[in-house]
């Protein structure tokens, strides 16, 4: 099974955003939002959240919430209605278990994300109450970083346990290094600058489907 490219777009600026998603929105289901507070990581991302509620976007949108309190960004969130899925840090300041309820309370999917550094026992306790688990590829918070190929390994014993989750990857997935992290076993990409800065999203993403 192919696995499924979702474009992933990091910025401060809202106009920013919306100048991504129009290059996107018509050639894929979902868009990611990185959801960034300046105090999880130092950057921030954008802060409209009502506003989105007026961009016409043929793409839904998932969540992918760095943030030190992801229960009180989530409820930033509750009146969008183009929302689908939220993911949070285990990293984060939070009841993991709480958090997941409160997710799946606003009808959406639930995921845990974990950072490079992070061991997988960690998110083992929550594994049956969520559809997603994410691994970073990059340090996270700035587009652009080094892609680092010890999680690779991380994945593959993941992927081994054999696990009903869906397994994604985020962080510096381009033509170079898509074929690995498929191969170390992630279903689905999350993948920022390869799609939303290519001159021609549709064969960008035509590109990286064929590697």
């Amino acid at each position: 099974m192919i696995p499924l490219i979702v474009p992933a777009i990091l910025t401060d600026s809202f106009t920013t955003f919306k100048d991504h998603l129009t290059k996107v929105h018509k050639d894929f289901s979902s868009v990611q939002i990185d959801v960034i507070d300046g105090i999880f990581l130092p950057n921030k991302t954008f802060s409209e959240r009502e506003e989105l509620n007026d961009i016409n976007s043929e793409a839904y949108f998932e969540l992918h919430l760095m943030v030190k309190d992801p229960v009180a960004e989530i409820a930033k969130w509750k009146e969008n209605n183009s929302v689908t899925n939220a993911v949070f840090h285990i990293e984060a300041d939070v009841n993991a278990e709480q958090c997941i309820k409160i997710i799946k309370e606003n009808g959406w999917k639930a995921g845990i994300a974990l950072n490079p550094e992070t061991k997988i026992e960690k998110i083992m306790p929550y594994i049956d109450m969520v559809d997603e688990i994410l691994f970073m590829t990059v340090h996270p918070g700035q587009q652009g970083a080094p892609f680092l190929p010890e999680v690779l390994e991380k994945i593959k014993e993941f992927k081994k346990l054999g696990l009903n989750v869906t397994i994604a990857a985020d962080g510096g997935i381009n033509k170079h290094t898509i074929k690995s992290v498929v191969d170390a076993g992630a279903e689905k990409l999350y993948i920022g600058g390869a799609i939303t800065q290519a001159d021609d999203v549709e064969k960008a993403h035509e590109e990286l489907t064929n590697i």
